[in-house]
């Protein structure tokens, strides 16, 4: 291969294919993973689900022409968001891939590759081969028999099945609701939250597909991309707002007054309810799954209310392989990821937004707001993650290690990065990114200039070690 093809190579992540198109990822490239994908695992057939990426419809093309070359078939899902590709994957228990790039900037696509149940593929579980059998490129030019091209909506089994996992109390009016599509795939179950059984009166904005994101960038917990929503939520009569991300694996929740809520009292919230529901009638121990990045907040409300939390990598296949090994009931990411063993262990943006529906239900029921809902668990302050380059990643993390060892903190633990917790009521983690040479890290405190502060001494830190800082994280 050329040094242009090679290229590719920097796709191939932890937990996923993904990278700028049509450098790092193409129609070529997006081929030569499918005929592998059949290879190694030889299923009958395969799902194929995409978003509205201006390159999705020709990478979705391709990868269906490898598969039919390999002699399997396929389910062509078409336009979806990536939680109905995981409930199809464990509905039917089918093979799948979602065409997306997810929070990505417009010019990025990649490959979220499942295997029955919607079990994520990563490195150890065939990643690693499928990018061994791509640089090697040989497949056979002939195969007994083609595969089949079938296409299926979903649409409305996916919608009674979101239903049948939320109830949502009767309400003395409509809940008032500003959905942000952001363009993205959300727009495409907007038929289940206007579903009368959700009582939602919804302000919808950027609701048209357009992949190129043309109103606000993917990702809707970065602070950038919050203006429409907080500035319609400021001017306007709303109960609370929601954003999701590209593929609509994300979602960001507001209160009536425009403020951000952080994601961990989002699951916090959700794990209580879990929590008293079981209590009385289940006698196993309740697992939830937290990691480095999540707010203290949410193990602690799981301690409080009689659960127990297991520790797991960040990243979404990380915390379903922890998930699942444990077989725990929740699990929750800063990034907007949040996951439910009844939900096949996979992230879903729309059960998140029903589950919250119906949690603000009864609250509106007994005259309390969505910030009232929330009061309880903003105890802490947490800075946005934040993204630095640096030259060597290790030797990052070593300094920040030395520098702050002499500062007499009260623990240094080493998983998944750093997390330094220090006298004075502030801890924080760094940690390596899996796909850029730069070190991430995030600030928490129980005073917000305390955070702020230890997060310009961090951040100056690892500049001073010759990196530069993601100015727009």
């Amino acid at each position: 291969m050329s040094e242009v093809e090679m290229e590719w190579k920097k796709a191939f992540r932890d937990a996923d294919i993904r990278g700028e198109y049509p450098s790092q990822i193409n129609e070529q490239i997006v081929q030569r993973i499918a005929q592998s994908f059949v290879h190694i695992f030889q299923p009958t057939a395969i799902l194929v689900g995409r978003d509205m990426r201006v390159s999705s419809p020709s990478l979705a093309d391709s990868f269906i022409h490898g598969v039919i070359l390999s002699g399997c078939n396929v389910i062509d899902l078409g336009l979806i968001d990536t939680p109905g590709l995981y409930f199809a994957s464990g509905s039917y228990h089918e093979y799948g891939v979602m065409i997306t790039a997810s929070h990505n900037p417009a010019h990025y696509n990649g490959l979220k590759l499942v295997k029955p149940g919607a079990v994520p593929l990563t490195n150890s579980t065939g990643l690693l081969q499928i990018m061994n059998l791509v640089e090697q490129n040989i497949f056979p030019s002939i195969v007994s028999e083609l595969g089949l091209r079938t296409e299926r909506n979903v649409s409305q089994e996916y919608s009674e099945y979101v239903h049948s996992k939320i109830h949502i109390s009767d309400t003395p009016r409509p809940i008032r609701c500003v959905v942000d599509y952001g363009n993205g795939m959300a727009s495409t179950f907007a038929h289940i939250l206007k579903d009368p059984r959700c009582h939602l009166e919804i302000k919808e904005l950027f609701p048209t597909l357009d992949g190129t994101f043309p109103n606000r960038g993917s990702d809707p917990n970065q602070k950038k991309n919050q203006h429409a929503i907080v500035s319609e939520l400021k001017n306007s009569d709303y109960d609370f707002g929601v954003s999701f991300d590209g593929d609509a694996d994300r979602v960001a929740f507001f209160s009536a007054d425009g403020q951000y809520i952080n994601c961990s009292i989002i699951g916090a919230m959700i794990a209580k309810h879990i929590l008293l529901q079981y209590q009385n009638h289940s006698t196993e121990e309740i697992i939830f799954v937290d990691n480095v990045f999540t707010s203290r907040i949410y193990p602690q409300t799981v301690q409080r209310y009689g659960g127990h939390c297991v520790k797991s990598r960040v990243g979404h296949a990380f915390v379903k392989e922890t998930m699942r090994a444990h077989n725990a009931m929740f699990s929750c990411e800063n990034s907007g990821h949040f996951y439910f063993r009844d939900n096949f262990f996979a992230d879903s943006g729309v059960l998140c937004f029903m589950q919250i529906v119906s949690l603000f239900s009864k609250a509106l029921n007994e005259g309390h707001t969505f910030i009232d809902m929330s009061r309880e668990f903003m105890v802490y302050y947490q800075t946005e993650e934040k993204v630095v380059y640096v030259p060597d990643k290790t030797k990052g993390l070593e300094e920040v290690e030395q520098v702050y060892n002499k500062k007499m903190p009260l623990k240094m633990e080493w998983f998944d990065g750093l997390t330094v917790i220090m006298p004075g009521g502030y801890w924080f983690t760094v940690k390596d990114s899996v796909t850029e040479d730069a070190l991430k890290f995030v600030v928490e405190a129980e005073e917000r200039e305390v955070a702020e502060m230890v997060k310009l001494e961090v951040l100056k830190l690892l500049e001073s070690l010759g990196s530069r800082s993601d100015m727009s994280t």
